[in-house]
Parts: structure tokens; sequence; C-alpha cells
């Protein structure tokens, strides 16, 4: 597995299809572009039920609202959780969605490089501790992912909370 500390790199990677570890505001995560093989090879590689949903990472709002058809009502309240520590259940004309725009940081810089959809999830084995660091990130994932994009994490020390915009309610 190879790992930067520069996030060009690491966003070019997932533009050449890989999927990677990086560090979110609170946990570390695994994911790639949005893609039918990059689902498959990440439920595969976590050992992960495939009827389990991701979470979709976004550099803007306009980012999200050219990548997915959302009615206008959902538009502001979009607006006010962009660059949060919170994912949005989002109602798509392909369904729901779990989207996030993160708060400002390494993340967010990440993103803005890709300018697309990153499919995210948390970096572990289905069922066991998300990793901490680097080094049980390479323990568990050495094999398995590209890369890992070397950074510290944001401050936070849990995953982010998920707000479903229909109902106005947080799940978690």
């Amino acid at each position: 597995m190879k790992t930067t500390n520069k996030t060009e790199v690491a966003a070019q990677w997932v533009l050449n299809k890989k999927i990677i570890a990086y560090p979110t505001e609170g946990v570390w995560g695994l994911g790639g572009l949005n893609t039918p093989n990059i689902i498959e090879d990440l439920g595969r590689i976590k050992a992960r039920p495939t009827d389990k949903k991701y979470i979709l990472l976004f550099c803007s709002s306009e980012n999200l609202s050219q990548s997915f058809s959302i009615a206008p009502e959902y538009m502001e309240l979009i607006e006010n959780h962009a660059h949060t520590f919170t994912t949005m259940v989002v109602p798509t004309s392909k369904g729901k969605i779990a989207a996030r725009i993160p708060e400002p940081g390494h993340l967010l810089s990440f993103l803005k490089l890709i300018k697309k959809p990153l499919i995210s999830t948390s970096a572990n084995i289905s069922g066991e501790e998300v990793c901490k660091n680097i080094k049980e990130i390479k323990a568990a994932f050495d094999d398995k992912i590209y890369g890992a994009l070397d950074l510290a994490l944001g401050g936070k020390n849990k995953p982010s909370q998920i707000l479903d915009l229909e109902t106005n309610e947080y799940i978690r």
C-alpha cells in the first residue's frame, strides 16, 4: 500500500479509480469514485453486507446538485448543513442518498481536487473497530487498497451526525 501526505497525489489515485484510505474530521475513511466496481470492491474489502449503504462526499452543494436531481426545497437545507460535520439523508429523483459536504480542512481540499462524488465508508472490516491511525490502516488493508492519504484527522473523535432532511430528524 502506498502512502502520501500530498492531497494532489491521493486525488490522482482516486481519479485513476483506486480505493484509498483518508482522514475525515472524525474517523479514517475508505473510498473512491462512485462507480459500481468501486462499490463492489469496497464491500468485498470490508466484508460488508451488500445491502448496507454508503455516504457520498461532495466538495460543494453545487457539486451535489450537479450529480443528483434535488427538489429546490431541499437545497436551502443542504446549504445550511454544507461544510459542517453533518451527513444529510437527501431525497433525490433516484431515491434517498446520504451526502456530506465536509468542514474546511484536508478532506474538503482533497474533494475539491477530485471534483466528483466520493463513495465513502469507515476504515474498518465490517463489525470491527475503526482504524485509528495509519499503522492500523496498513495492518488491516495493506494488500487490499491502493494507498492512503497520511494526514491528521480533523479533530473530532466520532463519525458525523446524520440528519434526514425529509423528516428533519437526526438518525445518529
